[in-house]
C-alpha cells in the first residue's frame, strides 16, 4: 500500500481531535477527506506530514513506518502539502519562489541563490508551464491574483518533487472559472506526473467531480470510506454532512 494510517490518534489534552483512523491511500488516486468544520481533517493532514506527532497509531509510506519522522524528513521522502491560507514568498518573483522550493529540496544553500537562477532555469520554467504561470515569471508574488497565488503555491510544492501531494482547500476563494481550471490541473498532475493527491475541500461539487475515493471524518472518527457514489448514498454521511440530499 502507498500510504497507510493504522489507528492513528491525536489528543490535545482532553480533546481527541483524531480518533483511531485507519485508512489506505492508493498510489495514483485523487482521494478526498471531507467532514464538517472541526471534524479533524487538518489535524489528520498534520499527522501524515509530521507537523503533529501522533498520540498513538502508525503512519506508513511505501511500506516504511514514518510515524515519528519530522516534517522535513517526510518531505524528503516525497510527502508535501499546501495550506488553506496561501503560503508563498510575496517579495520574490514567481520564478524565484519556485526556485526556492527546488533549492530547498535539493539542499542547495541560499549563498548560491543568484547563481542557481540560471543553473535551474529549465526545471523552474517546466514547473511554471505546468501551473500556467510561465508568462508571469518576473512578477512579484504579492502582485498576482488569488487564484494564481494558489497555483504558485502548487508550483513551489512541485519543486520539492513530491510523490504524495496533500492539498488543503485547493479552490478556496477562487472564482468558478479558476476552480474549474484548478480541477483540470489536478487531474493533469495525476495523469501526467504520476502524483497521488489527498485533499480536503468544502465545495462538494469539486469533491464529487474529481475524487476517485472519499473518506468522511466526524468528530475525529472515520465514518465512511469508498467511491463517490457509495459515500453519497451513506445514510450517516447524509445525516451528518450532506444535509439529507443525494
Amino acid at each position: 500500500m502507498f500510504l497507510q494510517t493504522q489507528g492513528i490518534t491525536k489528543e490535545f489534552g482532553k480533546l481527541r481531535a483524531v480518533n483511531q483512523v485507519s485508512l489506505d491511500i492508493r498510489k495514483g488516486d485523487i482521494h478526498a477527506i471531507i467532514g464538517p468544520n472541526g471534524a479533524g481533517k487538518s489535524t489528520y493532514f498534520n499527522l501524515i506530514t509530521g507537523y503533529h506527532q501522533a498520540t498513538s497509531g502508525k503512519v506508513l509510506f511505501k511500506g516504511e513506518e514514518i510515524t515519528h519522522l519530522p516534517a522535513y524528513r517526510r518531505c524528503k521522502h516525497g510527502i508535501t502539502r499546501s495550506f488553506q491560507i496561501t503560503s508563498i514568498f510575496p517579495k520574490f518573483t514567481v520564478y524565484e519562489s519556485v526556485l526556492m522550493g527546488l533549492l530547498s529540496h535539493r539542499g542547495v544553500t541560499l549563498s548560491f541563490f543568484s547563481a542557481s537562477k540560471k543553473f535551474f532555469k529549465e526545471e523552474v520554467y517546466r514547473i511554471l508551464e505546468d501551473v500556467g504561470l510561465a508568462d508571469q515569471a518576473d512578477t512579484l508574488g504579492d502582485s498576482i491574483s488569488h487564484g494564481d497565488k494558489k497555483r504558485l503555491e502548487l508550483g513551489i510544492t512541485l519543486g520539492t518533487e513530491p510523490e504524495l501531494l496533500l492539498l488543503d482547500e485547493p479552490t478556496c476563494g477562487m472564482s468558478p472559472e479558476e476552480t474549474e481550471s484548478t480541477m483540470i490541473f489536478i487531474r493533469k498532475l495525476v495523469e501526467e506526473k504520476g502524483l497521488t493527491i489527498l485533499f480536503t475541500e468544502h465545495d462538494m461539487s469539486v469533491v464529487f467531480g474529481i475524487a476517485k475515493r472519499i473518506s468522511v471524518l466526524h468528530q475525529g472518527t472515520l465514518i465512511a470510506d469508498g467511491k463517490p457514489d457509495e459515500v453519497r448514498a451513506n445514510d450517516e454521511v447524509q445525516k451528518i454532512y450532506l444535509g439529507g440530499t443525494a
